[in-house]
């Protein structure tokens, strides 16, 4: 007799939702790729080359870009050019100032810098030197020549030349004065085309360049000045502070004063001033000047704040 066999199991077929959870996790890889390939390739800033003759203080990898106070990239690498000339400072730069990379753009290294009477750049004590830009508005470019300082915003003013021997301690951003008020600087200086002389550049606020007339007088007025008198005897005084250090120009106006000076009015300045010109207060309008705005504010009204 044939016995029956036992029937075998049937496979049964079934839908399982965790293998659509075991799908989601290649799926979330490739996505997390594809979105580090599109920050990279997509939203990351430009890299550009800046040209620097010298890169004291940079260091890659480490050295930040800055833009009114803010990081906008990162040195990447340094190396010298094939004729060694300058140093090639690869820079990458965020996507939020990939509109700085034009051409017209300054970039500059900022150092610690410590001048008579002035210092500078002290945070970089801290956070280390760091490459500084101002922007341009031209096309777009990935090179750039380094420049050297900061560049001078230029200001509205009357520009006069000052002849004198000896440049003394007069200097750069020597201050200008009027009345021991400041109303100008001394931006630059160079020798005379015959060298007898020092020219000096100096620049008077565009509001103060009224006083600035063709026979106005100029001296030098830093150091200490000592003036001996028979009976009053002996008189020390300084223009200010800042001048015994880093130098300074004073002028004054006489009362019969003349025609307004112009751009390029070349005068001399003196070693010192004379005694006469100290009683000089010529009354001279500065149309640009904002006026002082009096209290209208009645008495009554100031005895109920009391």
């Amino acid at each position: 007799m044939n016995e029956k066999s036992p029937a075998l199991p049937k496979a049964q077929v079934g839908k399982s939702y965790l293998n659509w959870f075991l799908w989601l996790i290649p799926v979330g890889a490739a996505a997390v790729c594809l979105w580090f390939v599109g920050q990279d390739i997509i939203f990351t800033g430009p890299t550009i080359t800046i040209y620097f003759e010298n890169a004291n203080g940079l260091e890659e990898q480490k050295s930040l870009v800055q833009y009114r106070g803010v990081k906008i990239g990162e040195v990447k690498t340094l190396k010298l050019t094939k004729d060694r000339q300058r140093v090639a400072a690869k820079v990458h730069l965020d996507a939020s100032a990939a509109n700085l990379a034009r051409q017209g753009s300054v970039f500059w290294i900022v150092q610690p810098e410590l001048n008579l009477g002035s210092v500078s750049g002290l945070r970089t004590i801290v956070s280390g030197d760091f490459i500084n830009v101002q922007p341009g508005n031209g096309a777009r470019t990935n090179l750039f020549i380094g420049a050297e300082k900061e560049p001078i915003q230029p200001i509205p003013g009357l520009d006069i030349l000052l002849l004198v021997p000896q440049l003394g301690s007069l200097q750069p951003q020597s201050p200008v004065f009027y009345r021991e008020l400041q109303v100008g600087e001394m931006l630059d200086y160079h020798l005379s085309d015959d060298a007898r002389e020092v020219v000096i550049h100096a620049r008077i606020e565009e509001q103060y360049a009224p006083l600035v007339r063709m026979n106005s007088k100029f001296w030098n007025a830093g150091g200490i000045n000592i003036h001996v008198g028979l009976f009053s005897g002996a008189n020390i005084s300084a223009q200010s502070a800042e001048t015994l250090i880093s130098g300074g120009i004073a002028f004054v106006t006489p009362p019969d004063f003349q025609s307004a000076a112009t751009n390029g009015t070349v005068f001399i300045l003196n070693e010192k001033s004379e005694p006469e010109w100290e009683t000089w207060s010529p009354a001279i309008p500065l149309h640009s000047v904002p006026e002082v705005v009096t209290n209208t504010t009645p008495a009554s009204n100031l005895n109920k704040l009391r």
